[in-house]
């Protein structure tokens, strides 16, 4: 039988890694949140919209985060204007350039989740939503390879800390949730 005390270490390693990279940045890191729920308020009281999106596992992020500003996060408020766009899982899909350039206008947002892979997908997305002039909501890790050079002063960029695509994900999932309470807030005040 395998030492426990090793395996216990092991299991614990990712998890208090994580609670570190939080607690390190959970400053800036609710500070930027705040910023994207003005960003997404204003959009959505200026009549527009937020297209979600991502690439692999951060597509789940993506239909999630339409899913909560859909629905709410638990407060009864009405439904906000947000969609997933999805990436083709066939040939007979439309590619998310393609689904950006039929739904996006300018003034919307292009929430987009990046777990610092080879996001070429949501980069060409990201690219057409700029030509649209849709302002950029980016979700990345802290090297922000993919999306970070087209980020400009008026979008907002949400530095998800670690460099593992399983640590951002979990914080982009905890921070998604962070964003949407804010989003709830400013519509609805404290609770």
């Amino acid at each position: 039988m395998p030492d426990t005390s090793f395996q216990q270490a092991y299991l614990q390693q990712p998890l208090l890694e994580t609670a570190d990279w939080l607690y390190q940045s959970s400053e800036r890191l609710a500070q930027q949140l705040n910023y994207a729920a003005q960003a997404i308020m204003h959009t959505i009281t200026s009549g527009g919209k937020v297209l979600c999106a991502g690439e692999a596992e951060a597509a789940w992020l993506a239909r999630h985060a339409a899913t909560l500003l859909v629905q709410g996060s638990g407060r009864e408020r009405p439904p906000l204007a947000a969609l997933a766009l999805t990436p083709p899982q066939s040939g007979e899909q439309p590619s998310l350039t393609q689904q950006v350039r039929a739904l996006g206008q300018p003034g919307d947002i292009w929430l987009a989740f990046s777990l610092e892979r080879d996001d070429t997908e949501l980069l060409a997305a990201t690219q057409a939503a700029r030509e649209q002039d849709l302002t950029l909501i980016a979700f990345t890790g802290e090297a922000a390879r993919t999306l970070g050079p087209m980020l400009r002063d008026t979008d907002v960029w949400v530095p998800l800390p670690g460099t593992r695509a399983e640590t951002l994900f979990a914080i982009g999932w905890l921070a998604l949730h962070g964003l949407c309470a804010a989003v709830d807030t400013h519509l609805l005040g404290d609770s």
